[in-house]
């Protein structure tokens, strides 16, 4: 399929006459709530009230992503808009400041076509930082000239990604012997959120993450008191990172799709797993790098 077929005239708003990405985030959702393939627009509605932050990612200053997966649609579903001004954003995050941009792409898709929604983002992710690409899409007068651009009747999808596609080859790893306080040093000089721990073969045998670190620092200031009254244990004491890993991880090959691995961690609650061929580690997968491989940033 070509992206193209993603669009249609009725979901297309141009100019998008709006000074904040919310206004023009409802101007767009009022043409999705119409369109054919809503379920329940009232639901639709409710999930975009619900304002969770992973809902906009800025795209650098090209262009805002909003995106939705509810069951209150019943296909993928694309409008786009672009604004004569750039529109603000602060992202609910003061530190991070304010974001603006022209162009306001909002997807809605139902949880099973996880899929397609990765490639259609994807999609447009890198025709928009083409800066030919973009400078004709600012130039549009109206939504007649932005389905002209060849650019969308020329862009097939791209093959379904892979694992492969976006893992961390050679990932920074561990052993189950390591000092955990060694591990500790590790993670906050790097900023790794946690270490595969491996074993000789560079078999997986855990995985030790800030979160078993500070789950041992709390049990040891339970223990130590917080009044510094009662002598407290150095990080790790004597413990090694077989003392606090986790055993049971989540491994995924690199052949996997990988819409069918990001929904796997999305519904477990997991940040980042191993990648194994025949049982040893070959690269390392996190949320971040799914989302850096979708926006190029």
């Amino acid at each position: 399929m070509r992206l193209r077929d993603f669009l249609a005239p009725e979901r297309v708003v141009v100019p998008l006459h709006a000074a904040t990405l919310q206004e023009g985030s409802d101007i767009l959702l009022d043409r999705l709530a119409a369109a054919h393939g809503i379920l329940d627009a009232d639901a639709l509605r409710t999930r975009v009230a619900e304002g969770r932050p992973e809902d906009v990612v800025a795209m650098g200053d090209r262009a805002f992503l909003v995106h939705y997966r509810t069951p209150a649609v019943g296909q993928l579903l694309v409008a786009l808009g672009v604004a004569p001004e750039p529109l603000r954003w602060t992202g609910g995050d003061e530190a991070e400041g304010e974001r603006s941009a022209r162009v306001v792409l909002m997807v809605a898709t139902p949880p099973r076509f996880a899929a397609r929604y990765l490639q259609v983002v994807g999609a447009f992710a890198r025709l928009l930082r083409k800066p030919e690409l973009l400078a004709q899409l600012l130039a549009v007068t109206s939504p007649a000239d932005l389905l002209a651009l060849e650019a969308f009747a020329e862009h097939r999808l791209p093959e379904q990604l892979t694992v492969r596609d976006v893992m961390s080859d050679h990932p920074r790893t561990t052993q189950a012997d390591v000092p955990l306080k060694e591990a500790a040093k590790i993670l906050v000089r790097t900023g790794l959120g946690a270490l595969p721990v491996v074993d000789e073969d560079r078999r997986v045998i855990g995985i030790v993450s800030e979160r078993e670190v500070i789950r041992h620092l709390l049990s040891v200031q339970a223990f130590g008191g917080p009044d510094g009254r009662v002598a407290v244990a150095p990080v790790g004491g004597g413990k090694t990172v077989r003392d606090v890993m986790t055993r049971q991880v989540l491994c995924v090959a690199p052949e996997q799709p990988l819409a069918e691995v990001a929904s796997l961690m999305s519904n477990k609650d997991v940040d980042r797993v191993p990648v194994v061929r025949e049982g040893r580690l070959v690269g390392f997968l996190t949320r971040g790098d799914i989302v850096r491989k979708l926006i190029g940033s």
